[in-house]
């Protein structure tokens, strides 16, 4: 099965930290994004961090069940 990922952005302005979150639906997804996103994050708050977190709810199957014979 495949599962939902969170990507978490953390960081910290001044004082106040703050955090996002976006729903992907799968791990690559995800990472990928992060790639792209978290660089320019990271230049503007060094103390940022990023990570995709998975989720327990299903957002597809990975595996597709053998047809059945004709015969019953």
């Amino acid at each position: 099965m495949i599962y939902w990922h969170i990507l978490v952005l953390t960081y910290t302005f001044e004082t106040q930290t703050f955090e996002s979150t976006i729903a992907f639906r799968d791990q690559p997804s995800c990472a990928n994004a992060m790639d792209e996103m978290y660089p320019t994050i990271i230049a503007e708050y060094p103390d940022s961090m990023a990570q995709c977190q998975p989720t327990d709810v299903v957002s597809g199957w990975s595996v597709r069940p053998k047809a059945r014979g004709q015969k019953l």
